[in-house]
C-alpha cells in the first residue's frame, strides 16, 4: 500500500492553529513510520504548499515544509510530460471542483494504483480516489497513540 499526500495535510501540520493540526501530525508521523507503506507527494503540491505556508505563515513555515521533505521519507515525484497533458485535460473536464495540483495528484495516482489519498478536500477529489484519510484522523487513533502525537506536538512547538 502507498499513499499520495495532498497540500492541506501540509498546511495544517506547520499551522498550529489549523482544525486538521493533530490530524496532520498524526497522519505524516504513522506516514513517515510506513503505516501506510511509501508516503508520495507531487511537485505541484510541494509548490503549492509552499506558496500557501510562506503566504500565510510567513518564510519560516515554508521552509520547515523543505527542511521535512529534505529529511527524505516522503518521495516527491516530479511530472512528467505526459502526466502533465493528462492533467491538463482532467482539469479542464472538472476545472469547478479540481485544481490542476489535484488533477495532477489523481493522474499520477491512477498511472501508479495508488488507492489511499492523505487529504481534508474530499468535495474535490470526491469518486476520484479510493479512499481519502484526513478529517477525524487523529480522534480515530487509540488514546495511547493520541497522547503520544500531542507529546510530539508540544516538543515541535517548544522549538
Amino acid at each position: 500500500m502507498t499513499m499520495m499526500i495532498d497540500t492541506g495535510v501540509f498546511y495544517a501540520l506547520f499551522d498550529r492553529s489549523d482544525i486538521h493540526h493533530l490530524d496532520s501530525l498524526a497522519l505524516l508521523t504513522d506516514a513517515l513510520e510506513g503505516r501506510f507503506g511509501a508516503p508520495y507527494t507531487t511537485d505541484f503540491v510541494v509548490l503549492e504548499s509552499t506558496l500557501l505556508l510562506r503566504g500565510r505563515g510567513g518564510p519560516g513555515m515554508a521552509r520547515a515544509m523543505i527542511r521535512l521533505l529534505k529529511k527524505g521519507g516522503i518521495s516527491v515525484m516530479l511530472l512528467e510530460e505526459e502526466v502533465y497533458a493528462a492533467a491538463l485535460e482532467l482539469f479542464d473536464e472538472r476545472a469547478e471542483t479540481l485544481s490542476l495540483c489535484d488533477a495532477a495528484s489523481m493522474v499520477l495516482m491512477k498511472k501508479l494504483n495508488i488507492q489511499r489519498l492523505a487529504s481534508y478536500d474530499e468535495r474535490s477529489f470526491f469518486g476520484m480516489a479510493k479512499q481519502v484519510v484526513g478529517r477525524g484522523y487523529f480522534e480515530s487513533l487509540e488514546e495511547t497513540r493520541q497522547k503520544l502525537v500531542i507529546a510530539v506536538d508540544k516538543t515541535r512547538a517548544a522549538k
